[in-house]
């Protein structure tokens, strides 16, 4: 192995340190170019140009009004979207149904700590069917919980889509 790329990386390494600081300084010493000024516009540029904005679609009218679109279509919103009173007994009926799954998920949390919670009875060992029989309860709760949980997005997603507002549900 000879010593002759080393002496090259060296020599190279050498040269950019005397030629980038004369290249910095090169940069620093040339003032910038002068920037041309920006065009100002005033109305006897806009008198010049007048006779062509309907080149540009400037006095072309447009097809169907805009109040008339809007109309139409607030009419439409109207006929399809529910009322308040609509929305609010669907909510109370919702919140019903609700109550009693919330009713059923308590019974079963009470039923699960009962059965996880039995002791020993005159120095005999919990059976091994307890343990096993916790298992369905805790399933039956998932269940539960996920119907509730369903129930009240299902009415939120329902309300959404008919332009409900949020305080109708409340």
């Amino acid at each position: 192995m000879t010593l002759r790329p080393t002496f090259r990386a060296m020599a190279f390494g050498l040269s950019l340190v005397s030629v980038v600081p004369a290249a910095l300084q090169a940069a620093q010493e040339k003032p910038a170019p002068p920037r041309p000024k920006a065009r100002v516009y005033t109305n006897e540029d806009l008198d010049r140009v007048h006779p062509f904005a309907a080149e540009t679609g400037g006095s072309s009218a447009p097809a169907v009004e805009a109040e008339d679109t809007t109309k139409a279509r607030s009419a439409e919103r109207e006929r399809k979207s529910k009322s308040e009173e609509h929305w609010r007994a669907e909510a109370a009926r919702v919140r019903e149904k609700v109550r009693a799954l919330e009713e059923r998920a308590a019974e079963l949390r009470s039923k699960i700590a009962e059965r996880s919670n039995e002791s020993e009875v005159f120095g005999r060992r919990r059976s091994s069917g307890a343990k096993t029989s916790v298992a369905p309860l805790q399933a039956s709760l998932a269940a539960v919980e996920r119907r509730i949980r369903l129930t009240q997005e299902d009415l939120e997603d329902r309300a959404r889509r008919d332009g409900a507002l949020p305080g109708w549900l409340r």
